[in-house]
């Protein structure tokens, strides 16, 4: 048996392949960092986006329910939105009685965001009997 000495010195691996690989490796590394940073700061802005839709519908259901025959009070104080009254909206031509509600159109505004969502309520109106 002959026993060849070359074979014998290389049992480990080269120093310009423990370089590829840590390179290779960084590059993997990276990328997954990237990936999870990126993640994160999206979970964060759909979070702020979230809760900017919850503050403005519950202004728009305090809007809904408030007029003058209920009193709501406001649970959620923002005061991020304000709520301004517009125009009584034009009552159709009735042929049956009278009704005692009629529609006002209303805006909620956000200045900070320069938003305005606009909708209709419903009024109780006094109307002699």
């Amino acid at each position: 048996m002959s026993c060849n000495p070359k074979a014998a010195a290389q049992s480990g691996f080269t120093l310009l392949e423990v370089i590829v690989a840590l390179t290779i490796t960084g590059f993997i590394l990276g990328g997954l960092f990237t990936l999870v940073a990126g993640s994160k700061q999206l979970s964060w802005r759909s979070e702020e986006s979230l809760i900017r839709a919850i503050n403005a519908r519950a202004q728009i259901n305090f809007a809904l329910l408030e007029n003058e025959y209920s009193e709501v009070e406001l649970i959620l104080e923002n005061e991020r939105y304000q709520t301004r009254a517009q125009d009584i909206l034009e009552q159709p031509e009735r042929k049956t009685q009278a009704t005692v509600f009629t529609l006002q159109a209303y805006e909620i505004v956000d200045e900070s965001r320069d938003q305005i969502i606009s909708g209709a309520r419903w009024l109780h109106l006094d109307l002699p009997q």
